[in-house]
């Protein structure tokens, strides 16, 4: 299937019917709203609740969703690397919210706030990815306000790059909004991080993730509004039905944030799929992730929004070849179907629940991959090499040719992990295996990394911000 086939993965009599669906279920089924500050938003705008429902029309719907933007940039501390979502290349940002850590050496374990700070210098390291992301593990051992505040800290010393903020609730958003502060100065009017909001299906938000979407909303910075459905568990078997109803519970979302603030960024999102029906697990690596990838960005696209999925997805529980598989299919995927933003670029097994330096960096090569073959073919004078091909003529050799002198650095894409080196080096032990060489990729990363300049003045309140709440 061409990457056109895949942003038309549905035909439009199909898209009709999901979204005429959709509109069912917002309007008869309604969708759970545990905030009264939420509630009051709705409220005031016309639109029906009963209790903590809240039901709304289609003219509702389609008035409030005309003030989100398509596009908009996301300002990084260093300007060159501020992202531009919805500009036609996808932005990758690293796994999110894995509760363990799979090491290479000492398997399965609890991360640590030294982990985290080790995933972060090589966020800011690995070149594939756009942003440096937050809660990219959970670390143990320390308490709810100093873990938000650490791992903030982490992002904005060790990388220049643009970050995510925390969702824990009201809190969570407050640590956010004066450490941003702190970094950029005067934050109205720009965007400066993202923050993740994830429904709780079916049709339901809890009140923690309201509590941070009404706060980002009322500073006017971006919100991913995501849903987890599960096939045949939280929400219906049929694949069609879990697009009709993650589709009502993430434009509910949407909805809420342009009444609170029209033109306030926000991405649809979906990380939707199938549970195994053996096992009743959730299952990343199948193909109806891809299915579910290719038509969420579709709907998404449907409605003027741009959206978030896929990532380098697996449910193997280490980085083997049923890892690499699975995570090409679902990242090639993802990048073929026009999703903008790719959170879980990287690093990601197990089906969401752990984290891996080493997948990480093969992540990443794999994420440089599916760039170059995004970026298509340039076909001008200078590449169709006529005089050249003239020159040479029949039977001759390139390779001394100025032409290709000139070209050969910047022509291909390289590989920093990927092994060329043939079968005699491999017979004669000279290749090390893939997973040591991304081991000591990531340690090498990690050990010669330094933090990007901060102002001294800056750098110095971000310190006492962290001391004064306890970390």
């Amino acid at each position: 299937m061409s990457p056109k086939d895949m942003r038309e993965y549905l035909p439009a009599e199909s898209v009709a019917q999901i979204h005429a669906t959709t509109v069912r279920l917002l309007e008869r089924v309604g969708v759970e709203f545990p905030s009264e500050a939420a509630l009051r938003v709705f409220r005031q705008h016309g639109v029906r609740t009963d209790g903590a429902l809240v039901f709304l029309s289609e003219s509702q719907l389609f008035a409030a969703l005309a003030s989100a933007p398509r596009q908009f940039t996301i300002e990084a501390r260093n300007p060159g690397r501020s992202v531009t979502v919805g500009g036609g290349r996808p932005v990758f940002i690293p796994g999110y919210g894995a509760p363990f850590l799979v090491d290479a050496v000492d398997g399965v374990r609890a991360p640590t706030l030294r982990d985290y700070d080790a995933a972060a210098r090589l966020a800011h390291a690995l070149p594939n990815q756009d942003m440096s992301g937050h809660l990219l593990v959970e670390p143990a051992g320390v308490g709810h306000d100093a873990a938000i505040v650490q791992m903030l800290y982490a992002h904005m010393s060790h990388s220049d790059k643009a970050f995510a903020g925390s969702t824990k609730g009201a809190q969570g958003a407050r640590f956010t909004a004066e450490m941003a502060n702190i970094l950029f100065g005067d934050t109205r009017d720009r965007h400066v991080c993202v923050g993740l909001i994830n429904s709780l299906t079916p049709l339901r938000y809890s009140a923690e993730m309201l509590d941070a979407l009404v706060a980002y909303a009322e500073m006017r910075q971006p919100l991913i509004i995501a849903a987890l459905a599960m096939a045949g568990s939280t929400a219906p078997v049929s694949l069609a039905g879990v697009l009709a109803l993650q589709n009502a519970e993430l434009l509910a979302g949407v909805a809420l944030t342009q009444l609170i603030s029209p033109g306030t960024p926000v991405v649809v999102g979906s990380t939707s799929t199938n549970i195994d029906m053996k096992s009743g697990a959730l299952a990343i690596g199948s193909p109806e992730l891809s299915q579910m990838i290719a038509a969420h960005a579709q709907l998404a696209r449907f409605y003027g929004l741009p959206s978030r999925s896929g990532g380098a997805l697996t449910d193997a529980s280490c980085a083997d070849a049923q890892a690499g598989f699975e995570s090409m299919m679902a990242l090639l995927t993802t990048v073929n179907s026009g999703v903008d933003v790719v959170l879980h670029a990287g690093g990601i097994l197990s089906s969401y629940l752990a984290f891996s330096f080493e997948k990480f960096v093969l992540d990443d090569e794999m994420c440089g991959m599916v760039r170059r073959l995004h970026e298509g073919i340039t076909v001008e004078p200078e590449t169709l090499a006529f005089d050249v091909a003239e020159r040479v003529g029949v039977g001759g050799n390139y390779l001394a040719e100025d032409h290709t002198v000139q070209r050969c650095r910047t022509e291909f894409w390289r590989p920093a992990l990927s092994d060329r080196a043939g079968l005699d080096a491999y017979a004669q032990g000279r290749t090390l295996p893939i997973m040591e060489r991304a081991r000591q990729r990531w340690q090498k990363l990690v050990a010669k990394h330094e933090d990007p300049p901060l102002d001294a003045i800056v750098a110095r309140q971000l310190r006492a911000y962290v001391d004064q709440h306890g970390c």
